[in-house]
């Protein structure tokens, strides 16, 4: 691999501990071999800036995972958020390693031997509104009520209907949502939730593991999955950087 020019500008992906086992493997944005630019035992994970502005399109968000997820092999990785780039090496090393040196020595010791796994969990429509019908009553009556009224007729009707359901899936999700992560929580050392992006999902959450737990983690997931199927269906992804735990008060 070639030396960087110092003049170029440069992409930063992550931080990560300096000097790595070997050289990364994986391509930068726009193709270009990846480099790490080094200063007293931290790192920043780099690639030159392709000609033109930098593009937030698909291929590039890619990229930025891959590179990450790819450096994870090899220890302890800080993501650095999408579209950080600064003007050389020089700039790299003392704005970005050498002034946030504590934070960052510090957050790659809380990182080591830890990944995230994210999880979505989400209602089968049919089955949750199946149980809406079976465990609400007035729900029930209201839709029997209008199933055979003209649409113009059962206007209102149909809108307290829709009000009534809508609160059903709210309450019966938050009480499935504490249930899954109230079991799942003991397997994590730190949990992230987020709000539902639809009406149907129960969790929008992520974990951070301990890299020798993640095997009780998914055979807890897995426990739960086949108690809750058909009804709730489970997706996982990971294992990933610690997108969500990491905080660096650094911009590009």
């Amino acid at each position: 691999m070639s030396p960087a020019k110092q003049g170029t500008a440069k992409y930063v992906y992550g931080v990560v501990r300096a000097p790595r086992r070997r050289k990364p493997r994986a391509k930068g944005i726009g193709g270009g071999p990846l480099r790490v630019v080094a200063t007293d035992g931290l790192g920043a994970l780099t690639s030159e800036v392709p000609d033109g502005e930098l593009e937030a399109g698909r291929d590039e968000l890619l990229t930025h995972a891959r590179v990450l997820e790819s450096a994870l092999g090899q220890g302890a990785v800080l993501p650095m958020r999408f579209g950080v780039v600064m003007p050389d090496d020089d700039t790299v090393r003392n704005e970005l390693l050498e002034a946030n040196r504590p934070q960052l020595e510090a957050q790659l010791e809380e990182m080591d031997g830890k990944v995230e796994f994210g999880l979505k969990a989400l209602y089968d429509e049919e089955a949750l509104l199946r149980e809406v019908l079976a465990e609400n009553r007035d729900v029930a009556s209201l839709q029997q009520k209008i199933r055979d009224k003209p649409p113009d007729s059962a206007y209102y009707d149909r809108i307290q209907l829709g009000e009534l359901i809508a609160a059903a899936i709210e309450e019966k999700r938050d009480r499935d949502e504490e249930n899954i992560l109230d079991a799942l929580a003991p397997y994590a050392v730190a949990m992230e939730v987020g709000s539902p992006i639809h009406e149907r999902m129960v969790v929008n959450a992520a974990f951070l593991l301990e890299t020798d737990r993640t095997d009780e983690f998914d055979e807890k997931l897995e426990a739960l999955a086949a108690a809750e199927h058909p009804r709730i269906g489970f997706k996982l992804t990971g294992p990933l950087p610690p997108h969500s735990f990491v905080e660096l008060s650094v911009e590009g």
